[in-house]
């Protein structure tokens, strides 16, 4: 084999080799950025569900405080028993620190619509009503699943899990967006809309 073959081979040969090589480096970068991927939008599907979770604790301690409020008012549990009251109102106020908690998650981890942040205002004011009522020490009287309040209430706590329970494209919403969305979602403008429901009903 004269020399020129001879190199000519080995360039082949080398060319070859480096091609391989950097098929199986650009494979694995890609698989790499894939995973990483991956395992983010799992990371972040699970606080999702979490943050859903959480939805649903709210939810069924706001009707068992609320059952338990309006016993305490029709003297069930004797209505001079200010321990009873005073035990109900600071699990009424832990109600509304953990919607409130929950709006503050939402807002900085997900972009959310006008229609969802007045959305999430008027579902927050349902959760404040329990705890005035029992600030008053006035039954919450929504002894009707017709009644307007009760109704919206269900139906604004359906559309919050539904939406965190979907899965979405995860993008991030800049610190001023999210904060807008708050200030939009705890603006007291939805406790006229939520006592409004009453009058046009």
């Amino acid at each position: 084999m004269d020399t020129w073959s001879f190199e000519h081979k080995a360039i082949e040969a080398a060319l070859t080799g480096g091609v391989s090589m950097l098929t199986l480096l650009l494979g694995w970068f890609v698989g790499l950025g894939i995973t990483a991927k991956w395992t983010l939008r799992q990371k972040r599907r699970e606080l999702e569900l979490s943050a859903a979770s959480e939805l649903y604790r709210l939810y069924g301690e706001f009707f068992a405080v609320w059952k338990l409020w309006n016993y305490v008012r029709s003297g069930v549990v004797a209505p001079e028993d200010k321990d009873a009251r005073w035990e109900l109102l600071q699990r009424a106020a832990a109600l509304d620190g953990g919607f409130e908690a929950l709006l503050v998650k939402l807002s900085s981890e997900r972009v959310i619509s006008q229609h969802e942040a007045e959305s999430a205002g008027l579902l927050r004011q349902g959760f404040q009503q329990l705890r005035q009522s029992i600030k008053q020490n006035v039954p919450l009287d929504w002894g009707s699943s017709d009644h307007p309040q009760y109704a919206e209430f269900k139906r604004l706590a359906c559309y919050f899990a539904n939406m965190l329970a979907i899965d979405h494209d995860f993008s991030q919403p800049s610190r001023d967006s999210a904060a807008t969305v708050l200030r939009t979602a705890s603006s007291n403008e939805h406790e006229r809309n939520w006592k409004n429901l009453l009058t046009n009903a």
